[in-house]
């Protein structure tokens, strides 16, 4: 074996060898018989009567362009990759492309019962019974802790066992239900013992034989992982691959006890309301393992645990952060790392289990991808119930807050990351993003680097979100030493209100800046959002205890496709796209400087360029205003105007035949607004 290749076509071709000659055997203890077939199909996710109802559903015009695209996958290109380019030490991307090969194979073969699909999945199973290890990452030097690669082959390898029939034969079934249990299920137990009990782990690293490797402190990760999506994935294949076991190897009681008792302490991460801290594409990740966690114990007769979570809620939860727009269609407000839509699956699944009609609405109208589980989960009695009202206000028990006019990618929406840290957050608190006319007009990066090495990383910071600086700084974050974990910055919403045609908010993130500055006496940013215009009106707050500083506040653009820009004329700026464009007017109580810059980023990792509107002086109070509308293409830019009037800043807004005037009063740490 050289760097880790070996060749898989003699394996393949002598897979008759006897249990006893196989490597794997490494005396862990297993219950499993060596001298007998093992019983098969498991019937895990669907008994199998149903089968034929299945083949009836992925031929439905819902998943036929998800079908035609199962159909017409390169086989060639992925037999490639298993017999001659995979190496059997690189986890992080070989291991998991071969798991995921299996998975969609073996449903194809399921469906169609097409014996080179049968095949194929036959030698993703050969190949990843080869690895010595599931995983990359190691518990004192010798037990591996099943995070993302164990669990991914657990499940992939137990649907394998389920799907396949006759394609593998009984010594191969023996086989792969021993490796199932002592690289895939012992993995995942080893993981949740060290998140349940940190104080008893020796130290997690990365394996030496494995492939992947970067510079991070683990010393706190059972800890911090406990309260992370990198939890729930160990604890639903660990279920998986418990029921599959069940009855069948000693060790699943103690198996089936951790699962439950690491899934009732995982559910309480969730907020009443259903919405989770990590944003939709690591809830996508992470409800996925938990419906198959609760499916799979509760169709085995072991525990039910629906009723845990808030299920229903989750998928109001992810219908109120859609956020559509040119090019990313579904999308959803992206604070931190995550932005990406949900599958199907999970949707369809919480639907069903819910008799859910809204769930049924949002999981068919806004999901990303659909997978085999979307048409297992699927039940079309569930009839879809749209949103009885367009124009929403979602105040998530989070503290995040969104404001839009509808869930079109035309639609206004307006969003701010308030509420406390959590896992992959950026340093955004108090960051605002707005979407109109299908484009994303104040913009936060679609997902940073993870690496506190990459030239990249200062895009997980506040100068690179759309917040408040003060003095150039924004508020706490880490160094990224130990990877992507939560900062120590808080902020709160403390004043909502909404009437017809208006939203209102104000966040107070004092506590986030004070940790870098303790001279700040208070920061808030309040919005103020006009739907009918529509126009968007920010007012930013500075209070400091003894020395002056200068305020800024920054406005990114969406620069992805390098279209993006910005042009200045004193106090106004205009952010344009080609689609849209949004035009706003600046005023400080300390004087205002308006700049366009780029950050301070390799070009080769792209161009982030932003608006700076800034103080000209210095002070211990300062209030920075911007008012502004987003405008389709080809509108011309409307009337914008503030100036000081008496004691109040007056804000004017005409646009056609719409016009919108505010006094904003500077009283205190938080503006004060009324509609004149």
């Amino acid at each position: 074996m050289e760097n880790g290749m070996i060749c898989r076509r003699n394996f393949i071709r002598h897979c008759s060898l006897t249990i006893a000659a196989l490597p794997f055997l490494n005396g862990l203890g297993c219950s499993l018989k060596k001298d007998e077939p093992s019983v098969f199909p498991l019937d895990l996710f669907f008994p199998s009567p149903e089968l034929p109802k299945l083949k009836q559903r992925i031929e439905s015009p819902l998943f036929n362009t998800y079908w035609t695209e199962l159909l017409e996958t390169d086989i060639a290109a992925d037999r490639q990759f298993l017999l001659q380019e995979l190496q059997l030490n690189n986890h992080i991307h070989h291991l998991a492309r071969a798991y995921q090969i299996l998975e969609r194979e073996a449903f194809v073969y399921l469906m169609t019962e097409d014996l080179e699909r049968g095949e194929l999945a036959h030698l993703a199973v050969q190949t990843i019974l080869q690895f010595k290890k599931w995983d990359y990452h190691i518990e004192a030097g010798k037990d591996i802790v099943g995070l993302q690669r164990a669990p991914g082959s657990l499940i992939s390898m137990s649907l394998a066992y389920d799907w396949l029939g006759d394609i593998l034969s009984d010594t191969e079934r023996i086989e792969m239900l021993q490796q199932m249990g002592d690289k895939g299920c012992e993995a995942c137990y080893t993981a949740l013992y060290g998140m349940r009990y940190p104080d008893r782990v020796v130290g997690w690293g990365y394996d030496p034989e494995s492939s992947f490797f970067t510079i991070r402190d683990m010393s706190r990760w059972p800890l911090i992982l406990d309260r992370t999506n990198l939890k729930m994935v160990p604890i639903g294949a660990l279920a998986v691959g418990t029921a599959a076991l069940y009855g069948k190897d000693e060790r699943a009681d103690r198996w089936l006890e951790m699962v439950i008792y690491s899934y009732e302490k995982f559910v309480q991460l969730f907020m009443p309301d259903g919405s989770y801290d990590e944003g939709s594409a690591y809830w996508n990740y992470t409800a996925k393992h938990m419906a198959l966690c609760v499916e799979v114990l509760q169709r085995k007769g072991l525990a039910d645990l629906f009723d845990r979570a808030n299920y229903p809620g989750m998928m109001r939860f992810m219908l109120a952060l859609q956020m559509p727009h040119e090019g990313h269609d579904p999308y959803c407000v992206n604070f931190g790392d995550s932005g990406m839509s949900f599958d199907s699956d999970i949707g369809f699944w919480i639907a069903s289990r819910a008799r859910d009609g809204l769930a049924q609405y949002t999981a068919e109208t806004f999901y990303r991808h659909h997978t085999p589980f979307s048409v297992i989960w699927h039940d079309r009695s569930v009839k879809p119930k749209p949103p009885k009202e367009n124009r929403q206000l979602h105040h998530l028990d989070l503290d995040w807050i969104i404001s839009r006019t509808g869930f079109e990618k035309d639609d206004l929406v307006v969003a701010m990351r308030s509420g406390l840290p959590s896992n992959h957050e950026n340093a955004d608190r108090n960051s605002v993003l707005l979407k109109a006319f299908s484009e994303v007009l104040l913009n936060d990066v679609k997902h940073p680097p993870y690496d506190h090495q990459h030239p990249a990383w200062m895009l997980r910071t506040s100068p690179a979100h759309n917040c408040v600086l003060i003095d150039g700084s924004g508020h706490q974050y880490h160094d990224g030493l130990e990877g992507t974990n939560a900062s120590q910055a808080e902020a709160k919403i403390v004043r909502t209100n909404q009437e017809n045609d208006l939203h209102y908010w104000a966040s107070d993130a004092t506590q986030a800046y004070a940790l870098v500055n303790p001279d700040v006496e208070s920061v808030t940013r309040s919005v103020i959002v006009l739907l009918d215009l529509p126009a968007v009106i920010i007012l930013d707050k500075l209070l400091k205890k003894e020395q002056r500083s200068i305020l800024a506040a920054r406005w990114h653009i969406e620069n992805i496709d390098e279209k993006g820009s910005a042009d200045i004329q004193g106090n106004r700026f205009v952010i344009n796209r080609p689609l849209a464009k949004f035009a706003a007017v600046s005023a400080c109580s300390e004087g205002v400087d308006i700049a366009s810059k780029t950050l301070p980023i390799p070009e080769a990792e792209g161009i982030y360029p932003f608006v700076e509107v800034a103080a000209k002086n210095k002070a211990k109070s300062a209030l920075l205003l911007t008012a502004g509308c987003p405008l389709g293409k080809g509108e011309e830019i409307p009337e914008l105007s503030i100036k000081p009037q008496g004691d109040a800043w007056h804000i004017r807004i005409a646009r056609q035949d719409r016009v919108a005037e505010l006094h904003i009063y500077d009283r205190g740490a938080t503006p004060e607004y009324e509609r004149v």
